[in-house]
């Protein structure tokens, strides 16, 4: 096994499909809060728009060999009020606030850590720690973003801890607890 980092610059990521599709699974498979809408999630209509849809990322790919077992998403982006304020199709159904609170000071720039996956046959190789560790870097490094987030599914909680553990702070519960809210700020 040689384990190696990698960023990732170019435009089609359909090799990361079946490792996206393996977090989504996961997730699905523990929320306890509207699994049927966490079902839904794979790579076609979560990562795959986003990376395409986003000019300032971070795709960070762990491979072995040549084989990608695992990745580490992140991007950059404005929030306004309106962005704050628009709620997803697949939201519609849950009440409660959004993924940012009530009183968050708009615009801002902002930084997210997106997604985390570690094929289960590699976890056992702190693979997941170094890729964290890059992406928060990376993160830090974009000094225009004031504050960084990083929200955790309902079912998952415990990885808010290891989010924790990178300094993020729990901030609040998305739509009632489907998504939890952590976030730390950029700015020393």
């Amino acid at each position: 096994m040689k384990i190696k980092l990698k960023i990732y610059e170019g435009d089609n990521i359909d090799f990361l499909a079946d490792l996206c599709n393996q977090l989504m699974t996961f997730q699905g498979e523990r929320a306890t809060i509207r699994q049927d809408v966490m079902k839904s999630m794979n790579y076609e209509n979560r990562l795959k728009p986003e990376y395409a849809n986003t000019k300032r990322k971070h795709m960070l790919v762990a491979y072995d060999e040549n084989t990608p077992i695992g990745f580490a998403f992140s991007i950059v982006t404005t929030v306004t009020k309106a962005v704050a304020d628009h709620k997803a199709a697949w939201a519609e159904s849950l009440g409660g606030i959004g993924f940012y609170p009530v009183d968050y000071d708009m615009p801002k720039i902002v930084g997210t850590f997106r997604l985390l996956i570690v094929d289960e046959k590699y976890r056992s190789h702190n693979i997941g720690k170094q890729l964290a560790e890059e992406a928060m870097t990376w993160l830090r490094s974009q000094k225009d973003a004031e504050d960084l987030w990083v929200y955790v599914a309902n079912g998952n909680e415990i990885v808010g801890k290891f989010y924790e553990a990178l300094g993020f702070n729990f901030s609040h519960e998305v739509y009632k607890g489907f998504i939890k809210a952590y976030r730390m700020s950029n700015q020393l």
